[in-house]
């Protein structure tokens, strides 16, 4: 039997089989499937079952009806069109929808900007052993390994440490000789030595 997946806008998935020759959707209580996206109208539109097929036809919504993108007043559905209904987006199948979708939502490929990002498959992510949660991408870079495995950065830490040490006191150097050049219109190294040399004849 056909079957449309909604893809509602809090992340839920409702799958729901076309057993009515009319199938009406909007946010009013009494649409067969009712949508609660604001972008939806109360009556937004219905999907009717002909003698070649399934079709759906905007009855004057606010934000319109979109099949793979276009807009439309009605048109006839293909197996697997993406049917918007305002930012409520869906997806027409001419039987059965796949049973991973009626298991769990799964979110449609996305063919434009208006459809929904996909939702990550159950295996997506490597679980840590110890919480099950899904690891970040620094863990799963190192395979998931535990934190005393990672690679050891104490030694370039060390010498990045001895790199700006050295740095700091030539600067520091230079800056004293400079101010001594201004200040006393001399050389510092000579005047050193000669400070010295004086010290070592008393």
């Amino acid at each position: 039997m056909a079957s449309v997946v909604f893809y509602m806008e809090d992340g839920n998935t409702l799958v729901h089989k076309l057993e009515n020759e009319v199938t009406t959707i909007g946010r009013h209580p009494e649409s067969i499937v009712q949508l609660t996206c604001p972008s939806s109208s109360g009556r937004h539109a219905v999907i009717k079952q002909r003698d070649d097929g399934y079709y759906v036809h905007d009855l004057d919504s606010s934000n319109g009806t979109r099949v793979n993108g276009a807009e439309i007043e009605e048109a006839k559905l293909k197996d697997g069109d993406r049917v918007g209904f305002g930012d409520v987006q869906a997806v027409f199948y001419a039987g059965d929808a796949p049973k991973v979708l009626e298991e769990k939502p799964v979110a449609p490929p996305r063919t434009n900007k208006s459809m929904p990002p996909p939702a990550p498959a159950a295996n997506d992510e490597p679980k840590s052993p110890a919480s099950g949660r899904a690891l970040s991408p620094v863990r799963r870079a190192y395979g998931g390994k535990s934190a005393s495995s990672y690679p050891d950065t104490t030694e370039s830490g060390c010498m990045t440490s001895v790199i700006v040490t050295g740095l700091f006191v030539i600067a520091f150097v230079v800056g004293l000789a400079m101010r001594h050049s201004k200040e006393m219109n001399g050389n510092i190294v000579s005047d050193t030595l000669e400070v010295l040399r004086a010290k070592s004849w008393e």
